[in-house]
């Protein structure tokens, strides 16, 4: 047996079925040998054929492919050797062949063209239940075609009216009936179409998982396509069994005709076939350590090394046997003479060859003395804009490479070119790829939902990380005043901008006013702490602005150059964005106000001129002097004028309270209140009936509140008001009030009524509301009622209730409350201050206050 050299070592390195030869072979032939009288048709043949593996037969006609075959599917039985099936010897007999698990396909079928496809499926294995019944028997051939993947959904068809390729998916659904483990196939695409020949293929490639298969064939191709392992039969002898995945068709084709095969050649253009593959899947940084170790098994060299061209140096990328020494020494080399062998290769742009290294050396002599380098060799990587590298070899015998192994080593080093522009090309496109990304990110942060103000910040971060910059800062200068900081991004997070940034802000900006220009272009700024700046200027609503961008080890690249100009003009439609939304604002709530003001003025007129009416008319009718009025008209007319005026009182109390809410210049007199009290005489304010349908749970120990008696009266009397009034009479209303932790009494003022309407729930202390159309008053008790409780430092709330309303108000219990901006707060000077005394004292004067009141 024969094979080609270095062919031998590559059986089984990279085989698929590497891993199951290790278990008992399916098939064992041992020394069989086959004769036909004098012809011997089999001499000695030896093969193993590993679980799930596809292996081809490949020969001439009359090399015994057929022979071995007929021997497997126990059709011959072998003069000498044996043949063994799982490790069991195979008899010579078809049918118990068959039974053993062996499925054939001969060339010629072996089908009956006078019955359907089930009947050809089910042949010599009909069971009882098939026999009775041809619905079963049909149901049980589709599922077996099912099962395969076979597309012949009529298994009702005559076999006559199938084309040669649907027949040959017969025969082998037919082989595969019984899921053998051993599948032979002898020539099954000599008569097929390519198409039907391309639908074989894909059935074999489905049922490798299922089976192991034999083919015995004479399409080279088709077997490098299937097989995992191609065995050459030549005059009844194996002549090689090779891997198709590290050979060529035509070295198979050379074995075929018995050719000797130089396979040199073929073996390094086999390796550069894998490595080209390697190189297409391989992460780009280990490019060049590919390309050296494939080089080195190509050379026989242990030494190498690669330098890639960097301006005037030659920066070492990657290296293969070098001492830490030489790699230390060697790690940068400058072009020209003072670099050596590789220097003066790359100045020269053509190959150097040294053959006495320790005499051409020069400096570096000594290094390859300790080394223990006698000779070596350095060619120039060229790629298309000049030089790119050096690739060195080292070798300990002095003398020149041979022609031969120069030529190749340039062959790699084209290979080392193309993987340097590869990875220069991705460099830049991962570059304009961050700084796409970059835009983006900033684009989508500044045009998004939230307000610009807040996703300035995260935009400045976004650029920061695209400009891999260590600080990006955004100042404004509005006027001549001192720059400001409206947004910044740092490693750690938000910064301020230093005095250099706003000194450098600060001069951009006047610069920029000088020459009247809107936006500028980015310039690098020098300073004095060794940071390096890129700043633009670009003009904006609230004054001239500049992005400045700065990093602590480098230069910008141009690319951050261009980063920069976008993301300012970016940053510019922002900002005008953000001023022309603010201004929409501002119209917007001044025609609402506008709107409000008329709605209330029309509102309050029509509120006033009612009870002015009444009282007019109560007026004029007892003044009249042609009609006389009883005591009884006159105490009448005289209790509504009373009533009238007592409302329009109300009115205008309400408006200037709102008022003084809205200026910010509500006067409160604060001092120690029992809420108990407080809400006892808000409850002697509402008429009897209304009070009546009231209840109170108020806990003896509820501390007392620093508040103002008489507004906090006022607060709880429109919310039980509003409780009474709106709703039908008898409707219960309940005020709960319990100490709430860290220092506060919350009052809960809720009723069983009618609830909200829509639109006051939506906005309910919104001035000029009214619940329903038929309530007296302006509209502003709820507005008022929630200003009382701010100014104390609290909080009026509305909560869920499953029916009714239901209103909270929360007051702090000693501290002094925080009041709104322009709210005057005047203590009572009652001697002592808040918090200070006893507490005891405390509620008994306010007790006692509370009992003069009533």
């Amino acid at each position: 047996m024969t094979a080609l050299p270095d062919l031998q070592a590559a059986q089984g390195s990279d085989r698929r079925a590497a891993g199951p030869q290790q278990a008992l072979p399916v098939v064992a032939v041992r020394k069989v040998v086959v004769t036909f009288g004098a012809i011997r048709a089999l001499d000695g043949v030896d093969l193993k054929i590993a679980p799930g593996e596809v292996v081809a037969l490949a020969g001439e006609n009359g090399a015994g492919k057929t022979t071995l075959v007929r021997c497997l599917a126990g059709d011959i039985r072998p003069a000498g050797g044996e043949i063994l099936l799982s490790g069991r010897p195979l008899p010579a007999d078809p049918l118990a062949v068959a039974r053993h698990g062996v499925g054939v396909v001969w060339q010629d079928l072996s089908l009956c063209d006078n019955l359907d496809i089930a009947s050809n499926l089910l042949l010599g294995r009909e069971r009882r239940r098939q026999l009775f019944s041809d619905i079963r028997m049909h149901a049980d051939a589709s599922a077996v075609l099912a099962r395969l993947g076979i597309p012949l959904n009529d298994t009702t068809r005559s076999l006559k009216s199938l084309s040669g390729g649907q027949r040959q998916l017969v025969a082998i659904a037919r082989a595969m009936a019984d899921q053998p483990a051993l599948l032979l196939l002898d020539e099954p695409t000599a008569s097929l179409s390519f198409k039907h020949g391309a639908q074989f293929e894909e059935l074999i490639g489905a049922l490798r998982r299922q089976t192991t298969v034999v083919i015995a064939c004479h399409d080279i191709d088709m077997m490098f396509r299937l097989a995992d392992r191609i065995v050459v039969l030549r005059h009844g002898r194996v002549v090689a069994d090779v891997n198709p995945g590290v050979v060529h068709p035509d070295d198979v084709a050379a074995l075929l005709s018995g050719q000797e095969i130089d396979s040199s050649p073929r073996r390094q253009l086999t390796r550069l076939q894998g490595l080209t593959g390697r190189l297409v899947a391989a992460d780009p940084s280990s490019s060049l350590s590919l390309i050296l170790s494939a080089l080195s098994a190509a050379l026989g060299a242990e030494r190498l090394c690669i330098h890639l061209a960097t301006g005037n140096e030659l920066v070492c990328a990657a290296s293969l046997g070098l001492t830490e020494a030489m790699r230390a020494q060697w790690a940068r080399l400058p072009i020209g003479q003072a670099g050596g062998p590789a220097g003066r290769a790359a100045v020269a742009a053509r190959t150097v060859i040294a053959p006495d290294a320790q005499a051409d050396w020069g400096t570096f002599s000594a290094l390859a003395k300790v080394a223990g380098v006698a000779s070596s060799w350095s060619v120039p990587v060229l790629a298309r804009d000049g030089l790119a590298g050096v690739i060195t070899g080292l070798s300990s015998k002095p003398g020149q490479p041979e022609r031969d192994q120069l030529d190749l080593v340039t062959v790699y080093a084209g290979y080392a070119a193309s993987a340097i522009e590869r990875d220069r090309l991705l460099d830049e496109v991962t570059k304009r790829n961050r700084v796409l990304e970059t835009i983006r990110e900033v684009l989508e942060t500044l045009a998004g939902p939230i307000p610009v103000n807040e996703g300035l910040g995260l935009a400045l971060q976004s650029l920061r990380r695209g400009l891999q910059a260590d600080l990006v800062t955004l100042l404004t200068c509005p006027d001549d005043n001192f720059p400001v900081c409206r947004a910044s991004a740092s490693l750690a997070g938000a910064a301020n901008a230093d005095e250099m940034a706003l000194g450098i802000a600060s001069t951009l900006s006047r610069e920029m006013r000088a020459d009247g220009r809107r936006n500028g272009t980015a310039r690098q700024i020098p300073g004095d702490d060794g940071r390096w700046r890129l700043a633009v200027t670009f003009a904006a609503p609230a004054g001239p602005s500049v992005l400045l961008a700065s990093w602590d080890n480098g230069p910008p690249t141009a690319d951050a150059t261009v980063l920069v100009e976008d993301a300012a003009h970016s940053l510019r439609l922002a900002l005008e964005r953000e001023q022309a939304g603010l201004a929409q604002q501002e119209a917007t709530a001044l025609r609402r106000s506008q709107e409000l003001q008329r709605d209330f003025l029309s509102r309050l007129s029509h509120e006033l001129r009612t009870p002015l009416t009444a009282i007019r008319g109560y007026a004029t009718s007892l003044l009249q002097p042609d009609v006389t009025w009883d005591a009884e008209s006159q105490q009448r007319f005289l209790t509504r004028i009373a009533a009238e005026s007592a409302r329009l009182g109300r009115l205008v109390d309400d408006l200037l309270d709102f008022s003084a809410i809205e200026l910010g210049i509500l006067r409160l007199q604060p001092d120690w209140c029992d809420i108990m009290l407080v809400l006892e005489a808000a409850l002697a304010c509402l008429p009897p009936e209304g009070a009546a349908m009231v209840a109170i749970s108020c806990p003896a120990d509820l501390p007392v509140v620093w508040a103002d008696h008489d507004r906090l009266e006022q607060v709880f009397v429109n919310l039980l008001g509003n409780a009474i009034g709106h709703n039908a009479p008898g409707t219960q209303v309940t005020v709960v009030a319990e100490p709430r932790p860290r220092g506060c009494v919350t009052v809960t003022v809720s009723d069983a009524g009618v609830g909200l309407p829509p639109d006051v729930a939506a906005m309910p202390f919104e001035p000029r509301r009214r619940r329903s159309a038929k309530a007296g008053g302006a509209g502003l008790g709820l507005s008022i009622t929630k200003g009382i409780v701010t100014a104390h430092g609290g909080l009026l709330e509305v909560r869920r209730a499953p029916v009714g309303a239901s209103f909270a108000v929360r007051l702090p219990v000693e501290d002094t409350p925080a009041p709104p901006p322009g709210a005057k707060i005047e203590p009572e000077m009652t001697g002592m201050t808040p918090g200070s005394g006893s507490r005891q004292l405390w509620r008994k004067e306010a007790v006692g206050r509370g009992r003069a009141g009533r």
